[in-house]
């Protein structure tokens, strides 16, 4: 994480979560924080603690267990790309080694329909699968020191602190926020500095759970010269299928080419074979 990143701080503690009543938002959770200033010795980067919880939860040889960071209409990799389901049951596939009865999504909002007919991550990553079983997770995911996890639905996230997401080691993590926290920062924050604007905009997706929003933070972002965020931008344009949608997704694409994005030509390059 960029140290610009870091540093960034002085924003409001509490967090609405865009309108999306299929999701039944409600409520309000407290997420426990900690401040690396004042406790050096107890406080640890969010991420970093999230990879020793995963590593603590058990293992299976019949169930193939995946952490991926998502909101509930979109999987993200380790960059904050947008992964079709496609290239992920393709990625997954050479895990199904014949011993693997069913997939576990570790994975905020996996298991849940994200709008009226549009059937959930897990089972659209089912359905490429040839109907192999995949689970999910039913709302925000918690993930604990054990391993052990629970989900939660609420409307408002309140921390007890501001900037990047530190906690103290044994503290449940909200997973959402390990990614999300960035989309917290205030509108003038590092606003020369594309990446910091790309992991904003993931973060209204995938934490504020904001698509609308998001969309508009990639874009932007782009135009700055984050090819990642040009790709996600092209993705999200695609997926809604308007009558100019196509059009800017061929332009994100160019964009992202024209910063070097191999997958940014790949698409592209799909996209015009199948006109």
């Amino acid at each position: 994480m960029k140290a610009a990143l870091i540093a960034l701080s002085l924003l409001s503690p509490t967090v609405l979560a865009c309108e999306a009543s299929q999701l039944g938002l409600s409520g309000s959770v407290m997420v426990p924080t900690c401040f690396p200033s004042q406790m050096p010795d107890q406080c640890r980067n969010a991420g970093e603690l999230l990879g020793h919880y995963m590593e603590a939860m058990p293992d299976s040889d019949d169930v193939l267990t995946i952490g991926i960071h998502s909101s509930p209409w979109h999987l993200y990799d380790t960059e904050m790309r947008i992964l079709s389901i496609d290239e992920f049951a393709s990625s997954v596939r050479s895990g199904l080694d014949g011993k693997v009865t069913r997939i576990e999504l570790i994975a905020s909002w996996t298991a849940v329909s994200p709008s009226p007919g549009v059937p959930s991550l897990a089972a659209q990553l089912s359905d490429a699968l040839d109907g192999f079983p995949v689970s999910g997770e039913s709302g925000f995911l918690w993930l604990n020191k054990d391993g052990t996890h629970h989900t939660t639905r609420q409307a408002f996230t309140v921390r007890e602190g501001a900037g990047s997401y530190s906690a103290s080691e044994g503290e449940p993590l909200l997973v959402s926020l390990v990614a999300g926290w960035p989309a917290q920062l205030p509108e003038n924050a590092a606003p020369g500095d594309a990446y910091v604007q790309m992991r904003a905009a993931a973060g209204k997706d995938i934490f504020l759970l904001c698509p609308d929003e998001a969309l508009l933070g990639f874009e932007h972002a782009a135009e700055m010269g984050n090819a990642v965020a040009a790709y996600n931008a092209a993705i999200m344009r695609l997926e809604r299928s308007g009558k100019s949608d196509r059009a800017a997704a061929l332009a994100l694409l160019e964009r992202g080419v024209a910063l070097g994005d191999e997958k940014s030509r790949v698409k592209l390059d799909l996209l015009r074979s199948n006109n």
